[in-house]
C-alpha cells in the first residue's frame, strides 16, 4: 500500500500552481510570449526584488532582457558542433570577472560611507526614495543573477550617498563623484558585453555559412542566430539617443581597463582610510579622501565611448 502524504502547509496543489503560473508571468513579462513558450532550460524567479534608485531602475528596464539573453548564449553555443569553446570560455570569463570587478567596486565604497555615517552617529537607513521598483526577476544566466546583484549595490550606494549628502557628512561633489563612478562601471560592463557578443555573433554565422555550404541548414540554429541578430540590433537601436550623454560622460577609454581600476581605486581609497584614522586625521578629510580618490583614479585612467559595436553588423 502507497502512502499519500497531506500537502504540507503553503504547498497545497493551488499554492504550487500558483506560484508556477506567476514564475511563468514574470518569465514572459521581461522575455515576451514567444521566448516563454520555446525557453528549455531551468530557471528561477526572484521574487518581490526591489529597486528604488531611478538610475538602478533604469539599468533594469532598459538592459536587462537584452544581456540575460546574450549571457545565456553562452551556454546555448556550447552545444553546437564546431563553436570555438575558446571564444565561449573567455566571454564566460570576461563576464564573470569584470560583474565581480564593479561588485567590489560598489561594495566597498558602500562600506567607506557606512563608516562615515557611523562615526558621525548616523544611520544608513534614514532616507526614503519617492518611488519603488517591486518585480518578479526571472534568471536564466549565472551572470544576470550577479548582473541583479550589482544593480542591488549600486541601488544601495545611491541611497547611502543621498544620506550622507543630506546629513552633511559628504558634499554634493563628493556625492556625484561616487553615483558618477558606479553608473560609469555598469555603462562600461554594457560595453564589455556588446564587444564579446559581436565575437560570439560572428562565430555562429559562420557555422551556420558552412552548413549552407553542404546544404544541410539546422533550422533551429538558424533560428538562434536570426533572434540574436534581431536582439542586437534593437538593443543597439534603442541605445543611440545616448550617444552624447554617453560622450559626455564616458570620454574616450577601454571600458576593461575603468573596471579595473576603479575597482582597484575603491580598494586602495579604502586601505587609505583605515591609514588615516590610526593618523588621526579629521573624519572631513577622512570622507573627502576616501571618496575623491577613487573617482579621481577613474577620471585620470580615462574611460569608454559605448558606441555598441553590435551595431556595425
Amino acid at each position: 500500500m502507497t502512502d499519500i502524504e497531506a500537502p504540507r502547509a503553503g504547498h497545497s496543489p493551488d499554492d504550487v500552481g500558483s506560484r508556477q503560473a506567476r514564475r511563468q508571468q514574470a518569465l514572459e513579462a521581461i522575455f515576451g510570449g514567444k521566448f516563454r513558450h520555446s525557453f528549455l532550460s531551468p530557471y528561477m524567479v526572484i521574487e518581490d526584488h526591489v529597486i528604488e534608485c531611478p538610475v538602478a531602475i533604469r539599468f533594469y528596464k532598459k538592459d536587462f532582457n537584452y544581456l540575460s539573453k546574450q549571457l545565456y548564449l553562452e551556454y546555448q553555443y556550447r552545444s553546437w558542433n564546431g563553436f570555438n569553446p575558446e571564444l565561449l570560455d573567455k566571454y564566460a570569463t570576461i563576464t564573470t570577472t569584470k560583474l565581480a570587478a564593479i561588485d567590489t567596486l560598489m561594495q566597498n565604497n558602500i562600506n567607506r560611507l557606512l563608516k562615515l555615517l557611523e562615526q558621525h552617529g548616523h544611520l544608513g537607513s534614514l532616507t526614503l526614495w519617492p518611488g519603488v521598483l517591486r518585480t518578479d526577476v526571472p534568471i536564466i544566466a549565472a551572470q544576470a543573477r550577479a548582473y541583479i546583484g550589482v544593480l542591488s549595490k549600486m541601488d544601495r550606494l545611491y541611497t547611502l550617498s543621498g544620506t550622507a549628502n543630506l546629513l552633511g557628512v559628504i558634499d554634493s561633489s563628493q556625492r556625484a563623484d561616487v553615483e558618477f563612478t558606479a553608473k560609469k562601471a555598469v555603462r562600461a560592463f554594457r560595453s564589455i558585453l556588446q564587444t564579446e557578443v559581436t565575437r560570439l555573433y560572428r562565430e555562429a554565422q559562420r557555422i551556420i555559412a558552412e552548413q549552407h555550404k553542404t546544404g544541410k541548414v539546422d533550422a533551429a540554429m538558424a533560428s538562434v542566430l536570426q533572434q540574436q541578430s534581431q536582439d542586437i540590433a534593437e538593443f543597439a537601436a534603442s541605445t543611440q539617443h545616448e550617444g552624447e550623454e554617453l560622450t559626455l560622460d564616458l570620454m574616450r577609454g577601454e571600458p576593461g581597463q575603468l573596471i579595473a581600476e576603479a575597482a582597484a581605486a575603491s580598494v586602495a581609497a579604502a586601505a587609505a582610510g583605515g591609514t588615516a584614522a590610526k593618523n588621526g586625521r579629521s573624519t572631513k578629510t577622512k570622507a573627502q579622501a576616501a571618496l575623491g580618490e577613487a573617482a579621481e583614479a577613474v577620471a585620470s585612467a580615462g574611460v569608454a565611448d559605448l558606441a555598441a559595436p553590435a551595431a556595425a553588423l
